[in-house]
């Protein structure tokens, strides 16, 4: 059994499939268009080469999907400051009333907010994070 940093390292077959993912797109358009010359040109093996480039193309996309899959996160909100915050109490800055959209401190970022009505200094809980807007609602 390998040691766990091992384990988590990709193998040798998924990094030879992210090189060849680098250049299918380029062999596929550069096939395809090979193809479109040709076959209107009259040759008939010219659709067979469209054909192959389309392929090429399909089978590159599917290698992109999969290696998403292949190379999951441990922590999927690394990047999304926002989704880090939800379930957080955070306290009002500027007051939500109305529907209007008023501010929230989180540490020590100001974020814009909107939801439940809540005064100048309430403790309301984020509940949502949609674009750079947290959704609040009452703690």
């Amino acid at each position: 059994m390998l040691p766990p940093e091992q384990q988590s390292r990709p193998g040798i077959l998924i990094w030879l499939l992210a090189a060849a993912s680098v250049l299918l797109p380029i062999f596929g358009v550069v096939a395809a268009l090979y193809g479109l010359i040709t076959g209107f040109k009259g040759d008939n093996w010219g659709f067979a080469w469209l054909a192959a480039g389309l392929l090429i193309l399909v089978a590159d996309l599917m290698i992109d999907v999969r290696w998403k899959h292949w190379l999951g996160t441990s922590e999927p909100d690394l990047n999304r400051r926002g989704d880090q915050l939800i379930d957080q109490v955070v306290t009002v800055v500027e007051p939500i009333t109305g529907g209007a959209r008023g501010t929230v401190r989180a540490g020590d970022t100001v974020w814009a907010a909107e939801g439940a009505d809540a005064a100048t200094g309430a403790k309301v809980q984020v509940l949502a994070c949609r674009s750079s807007v947290l959704t609040v609602g009452p703690v």
